[in-house]
């Protein structure tokens, strides 16, 4: 029996520590992504045929939007209300598609979402359920 606890508690902290990795790896890659799409989109949006420009925006958008879920995703881990953290992902979303509101609203997003994130390293350690197959 206590064998079994050690092993669940080991697998609870591997779970833990692939969450944060993953939670890492996409809240800075996606970032990333939506930047290098951004600057090449502009630069040969004269250039290219307009079917091309338009696949790309929608990959472009994807990874826009893909930046405010994976915080929202990463707030309801850390405990925010889920009745209101929704609506304050859904209006970052549009206030970042104001002029260049962008470049102020994901930057800071992912600051405090990764700040955030370290204050509570074991996020996770309720949502996570082993069964016994």
């Amino acid at each position: 029996m206590e064998n079994e606890k050690t092993t669940s508690d080991f697998v609870k902290k591997e779970m833990i520590k692939l969450e944060n990795r993953m939670f890492l790896s996409r809240i800075i890659g996606y970032p990333i992504v939506y930047l290098v799409i951004t600057l090449w989109l502009n630069s040969i949006r004269e250039t290219t045929s307009l079917t091309f420009v338009w696949i790309l925006i929608i990959i472009q958008f994807t990874f826009y939007f893909s930046i405010f879920i994976t915080s929202y995703r990463r707030s309801n881990a850390l405990g925010f209300n889920k009745n209101i953290t929704p609506y304050v992902f859904i209006i970052l979303a549009i206030l970042g598609r104001i002029n260049n509101w962008e470049l102020i609203i994901i930057p800071s997003l992912v600051i405090i979402m990764i700040i955030l994130s370290s204050r509570s390293k074991n996020i996770l350690k309720d949502d996570i359920k082993i069964t016994n197959k």
